[in-house]
């Protein structure tokens, strides 16, 4: 039971729909299914939210409904069922409540189709207001529900033939909503495109970025400014962020930062969430090509979001596991290295429980490396069972390191050759990828075997031959070559 699809389900559940959900199920409206199922739950629920307990068994929680009763295997099955259809009935409820324009919308169409001509008229005022005040909270459907605003508008104007001037002027504003809308999510498609192909997935470019080209961007741009100020800095935002990716300077960065801290506070939390991230994935993007100055600006950047809460889903309290990584990584690189100890003590409690412990064995061993103990970093590493595309790169080549500083040279160089086999054969990582952590591995295995054999007068072309290439760790072996030149 403690791996079944009911059980995943309540596992995803908040503390306040655990128990908002009991109220759920104790509603005869929803709950059709009687007592039994609502009792069931009621025993299921004590092992939230883990529900790991062993006593999390189909006989146990029997007996203690049925006391006396031989077990029942169909009888549990049932009320497993049932109660796992009352969850995601409840998660339908859950979404619909939080939909926002969504529902305002449908309720707006329930209004004109019954003809509750004040009711609608009203509700469409309401709407029509809260899409112009300056506390709405824009997101990617924002031109897309203006125009379905309209569009209800259109149906209603079309019962009454007085009308006529409203309906072409709900039609003249739809031309426009629809420009943006389009714009807007193709240049979103575009941007992540580009991201995919830039970062981390090999892959070729498609129809969306075809189209795009066709399309004079930059005149488009001035056109709607010029006939559109209101709305265009929506469509300004989405049309830098693709900029910045697709130009990938610093100045269209500096130019997206500016415009993007200048809004944040307009768009909802998803699109606040999704525009810093953008900012984190163009400097990603440079420190991998070899910028290493963009670490400091992601630190920054973490630090932004971390305050503003926008790392922490709202509904779990969990964080993404990518970028609880990311923000290790950084603060390391930085040297940050109490402010990054203080982070994993104060947000280790946010990774996803099956997550949880391999992610943080390999985020104290970084910090336990940092801090020169390399026996504690190692064992640390032992008790890592993710094998996530990500860490297991992050995993391999801490290992690495640690093998050097603890004169293991034969361990170190049999297993930088089987993790530069791996990179090649890797099809996930793009070639940028790819070639940063296989260079690193044959540069490792090329430094280790001049340590190794105390051949020193060959580490000045290495040193050379590392500083002129994308390599991941560059400044690592830089570092480490600079310590064993001095010894000479």
């Amino acid at each position: 039971m403690k791996n079944s699809k009911l059980i995943s389900l309540l596992k995803s559940f908040s503390e306040n729909e655990i128990k908002e959900f009991r109220k759920f199920i104790d509603s005869p409206f929803f709950n059709k299914e009687g007592k039994y199922v609502l009792r069931f739950y009621n025993e299921v629920r004590k092992y939230y939210p883990e529900f790991t307990n062993s006593n999390l068994e189909r006989k146990n929680i029997f007996e203690k409904l049925y006391p006396g009763k031989f077990y029942d295997d169909v009888i549990m099955r049932k009320l497993s069922s049932s109660l796992q259809r009352l969850a995601e009935e409840y998660l339908n409820y859950v979404y619909f409540r939080s939909s926002g324009y969504a529902k305002d919308l449908m309720n707006l169409r329930m209004l004109r189709e019954r003809r509750l001509v004040s009711q609608f008229e009203l509700k469409a005022e309401e709407l029509e207001t809260s899409f112009t005040e300056k506390k709405h909270q824009i997101d990617i459907d924002y031109f897309r529900n203006r125009f379905r605003l309209e569009i209800e508008k259109i149906n209603y104007y079309m019962d009454f033939n007085s009308l006529v001037k409203q309906q072409q002027n709900s039609l003249q504003k739809i031309q426009g909503y629809i420009v943006f809308d389009a714009l807007i999510n193709i240049l979103d498609i575009a941007y992540n495109i580009l991201v995919g192909l830039n970062t981390m997935y090999s892959g070729k470019a498609n129809v969306v970025l075809k189209i795009i080209d066709i399309l004079d961007l930059e005149k488009v741009s001035a056109m709607l400014k010029k006939e559109s100020p209101d709305l265009f800095p929506v469509f300004e935002l989405f049309y830098l962020r693709y900029l910045s990716m697709l130009k990938f300077d610093e100045e269209t960065y500096k130019k997206y930062k500016k415009t993007a801290y200048k809004n944040l506070d307009s768009y909802n939390r998803e699109n606040r969430f999704t525009i810093m991230v953008s900012l984190q994935n163009f400097c990603i993007t440079k420190f991998v090509k070899g910028e290493r100055k963009f670490a400091f600006e992601l630190h920054e950047i973490h630090k932004e979001m971390l305050n503003k809460g926008l790392l922490i889903n709202e509904t779990n309290g969990y964080m993404n596991m990518n970028s609880f990584r990311n923000i290790i990584l950084t603060a390391q690189f930085v040297g940050k290295h109490s402010w990054m100890e203080k982070f994993i003590r104060d947000h280790e409690i946010n990774i996803l429980p099956e997550q949880r412990e391999s992610l943080s064995a390999w985020a104290r061993a970084s910090v336990y490396y940092s801090d020169g103990k390399f026996n504690e970093a190692l064992k640390e590493l032992q008790s890592v069972k993710n094998d996530h595309y990500l860490t297991k790169h992050d995993i391999k080549l801490l290992l690495m390191k640690i093998f050097y500083e603890l004169k293991d040279y034969e361990t170190a160089i049999s297993f930088a050759d089987t993790y530069r086999k791996m990179v090649e054969n890797d099809k996930t990582y793009s070639d940028i990828h790819k070639n940063s952590h296989k260079n690193f591995a044959i540069f490792y295995s090329k430094f280790i075997k001049l340590v190794a054999n105390n051949i020193f007068s060959e580490f000045p072309f290495l040193k050379a031959e590392i500083e002129k290439s994308v390599c991941n760790s560059k400044e690592w072996l830089i570092e480490k070559i600079n310590k064993q030149i001095k010894k000479t």
